[in-house]
């Protein structure tokens, strides 16, 4: 379930990538993933709940994906490797691409 259009998504992860770059904004960068998990978790919750409607409980295997993307990603920062957190950025956008139709009209 993408709840914004692609061009967001990478929009958001280049912001979040120019935080990491940054010494003084790594613990904002942090916390712009953490919260995207928290947000995927959340849908991952409700589709296992079955409070879901269309194909949100079809797609909890790729919300564990995401969520696994993006929690290498905080992994890799924690150990101070920010090359390798990027490049977990960009898989991550990638597989948006690769997955997800646009959910709302670009208009």
């Amino acid at each position: 379930m993408l709840m914004m259009d692609k061009g967001d998504v990478e929009a958001s992860m280049a912001a979040t990538k120019e935080k990491l770059a940054n010494p003084q904004t790594k613990e904002e960068c942090l916390a712009d993933i953490k919260k995207l998990v928290d947000i995927k978790q959340s849908h991952m919750w409700r589709s296992d709940m079955g409070s879901c409607v269309g194909n949100l409980c079809n797609i909890s295997s790729l919300i564990d994906m995401e969520i696994g993307i993006l929690e290498s990603a905080i992994k890799a920062i924690h150990n101070g490797d920010n090359g390798k957190a990027a490049t977990l950025l960009d898989e991550y956008i990638a597989f948006v691409n690769k997955y997800y139709d646009n959910e709302r009209s670009p208009y």
